[in-house]
């Protein structure tokens, strides 16, 4: 490979690589949602006043990391659309 070349599969590599960790930490997210809503609903808790500042601090956190995987997904789909563009200057210029 000519050393000056755009490198598309190492690039697309991290991509990839980035893509699979946001979805398994999507995935981490949605259960941590699941357990906060089953301690919502549960009437289990011994004493009921740190249960609603609990699914607050739940809520709060669930909120960042919402917010978190939004801004990592436009990253994602940001560097996709570079990797396409560099790949048809390379095409065009070689």
């Amino acid at each position: 490979m000519n050393s000056y070349s755009y490198d598309s599969a190492g690039f697309s590599s991290v991509i990839e690589s980035l893509q699979t960790q946001l979805d398994e930490y999507s995935k981490i997210v949605e259960k941590i949602m699941n357990l906060k809503d089953t301690i919502a609903n549960s009437n289990e808790w011994v004493q009921d006043t740190i249960k609603s500042p609990f699914i607050s601090k739940c809520d709060e956190y669930l909120l960042f990391y919402s917010i978190f995987i939004t801004k990592l997904e436009a990253h994602v789909n940001y560097l996709k659309g570079k990797n396409s563009a560099m790949e048809s200057l390379e095409d065009y210029y070689t």
